[in-house]
């Protein structure tokens, strides 16, 4: 009998749309019942188990995991190493998720690899439908697959949810980051401090090193306390990693930041991240602490000179990113209050401006009165939108909130290409527009820039 297969991404796509998606569930159960590991194990083991060919670095946190994935593989690559990485959401292109030395899967080559995953997808929907591996489950496999096909020589893996329970913590890497711990996702990982860091320990391994930022005392115990147990040795940023001399910098007409940061081995000096924000230093210190790890183990070597300049050629979309100029143009992804907070902070501290207009769509899972409150008394004039994702917030409901405690300028336009026309049509060359909170949201934009 011949096996049906995919023969065109778009088949493709259609079918993953179908599949649980819990980026885009507001309700579901967090436990062993839905994300299930033994499940992704044995889809690994119909394909050869890829993810345990390749060496990997594992990266975990609330918040800056994203721009902390993208700052290391872009270092490994520039101290030549062939590098894949793997991140999520994706803000246009499904493939955005899979890059191996920057470039984007093919779809292509996207299509042959779910193609070897359809004859376990298709038992399972045979024997067990309530066992169908998830998107992101199948996502994560096609990411193992893409990295052992490419031969790379180290991927670094950005956690979707959690830790613990989340489908790429099956592989056993060279180190593991911890970003910084906050609350978000709190209807599942838990309304303490203690319990999301218990959540996000989960991708500590036997004996595998850890470095970790600086934390609240409460998840910083449950890291520490995790390490001791598995006899992994802990760096932390702020204690064995020390940042220095941080300030905004604009070089070769790009911004961004500069900064010290020392080790105990060494001494990175004049460091300069094309990356807004006080909080890439402390990203770009985890990062220079990982890289550290790789080279004591041999994995890499990383002379001082080499790394500084690795860092100066990251690029992070949508990470406080300009995306045009007069008038200036923020684009950021910030959706909980802690990474909010690092906005509003990093628009102050780093541009001349005479007045904000801010551009808002947010999720309805999200603490949204408490986002508001951080980012909205910086603003001008407020458009709230819509994400165009099905977890989105009402642009109404979002408003009723804002009016509590802001009497500003204040609109609400549903679509979103009319929300970013209307802001332009506002702004003068001197004033300022940020648009944020959501990666959907940047993804839309993204399409238009």
């Amino acid at each position: 009998m011949k096996q049906n297969v995919f023969n065109s991404y778009k088949q493709a796509q259609e079918f993953l749309l179908q599949t649980i998606d819990y980026e885009k569930l507001t309700q579901y159960k967090y436990d062993t019942s839905t994300f299930d590991l033994n499940r992704m194990e044995e889809m690994m083991s119909s394909v050869g188990n890829p993810h345990k060919k390749r060496k990997a670095v594992h990266i975990t946190g609330t918040k800056g995991k994203g721009s902390t994935a993208i700052i290391i593989a872009s270092a490994l690559q520039s101290l030549g190493l062939k590098v894949g990485l793997f991140t999520s959401p994706h803000l246009v292109y499904l493939g955005e998720r899979f890059k191996v030395n920057d470039k984007m899967i093919s779809e292509e080559v996207f299509v042959q690899l779910i193609n070897m995953l359809k004859p376990y997808i298709d038992r399972i929907m045979l024997e067990n439908p309530i066992l169908m591996p998830t998107f992101f489950e199948i996502v994560t496999a096609i990411a193992f697959l893409f990295f052992e096909r490419e031969k790379t020589d180290i991927s670094v893996l950005e956690v979707g949810l959690g830790g613990r329970l989340d489908s790429t913590n099956i592989i056993l890497p060279e180190v593991s980051i911890i970003t910084p711990v906050g609350y978000d996702h709190t209807d599942r990982l838990g309304e303490t401090l203690d319990k999301i860091a218990y959540e996000k320990s989960g991708i500590i391994k036997e004996g595998v090193p850890v470095v970790s930022s600086i934390q609240e005392p409460e998840a910083q115990a449950v890291i520490s306390n995790t390490c001791l147990d598995k006899k992994s040795r802990l760096y932390i940023v702020g204690d064995d990693i020390l940042i220095n001399n941080v300030k905004v910098a604009k070089r070769k007409g790009v911004y961004g930041t500069e900064c010290e940061i020392k080790t105990e081995n060494n001494i990175y000096k004049n460091i300069f991240l094309p990356i807004i924000g006080r909080h890439q230093a402390e990203n770009c210190a985890s990062v220079i602490g990982a890289l550290e790890v790789l080279s004591e183990t041999g994995i890499i070597q990383a002379e001082n000179k080499i790394v500084i300049n690795a860092l100066e050629n990251v690029r992070c979309p949508a990470r406080i990113e300009v995306i045009s100029e007069n008038p200036l143009i923020v684009l950021d992804t910030a959706h909980t209050v802690a990474s909010m907070k690092i906005l509003r902070e990093s628009i102050q501290e780093n541009f001349s401006y005479n007045k904000i207009v801010l551009v808002i769509g947010l999720s309805e899972d999200k603490d949204i009165e408490g986002v508001l409150k951080e980012i909205i008394c910086i603003a001008d004039i407020l458009i709230l939108t819509r994400t165009g994702n099905p977890r989105e917030a009402e642009p109404e409901q979002m408003a009723i909130k804002a009016k509590r405690f802001s009497q500003n300028n204040l609109m609400v336009i549903e679509d979103i290409d009319e929300a970013l026309k209307e802001a332009r049509r506002i702004a003068e060359r001197d004033d300022l527009i940020c648009i944020t909170g959501s990666f959907f949201l940047a993804g839309k934009v993204k399409e238009s820039y």
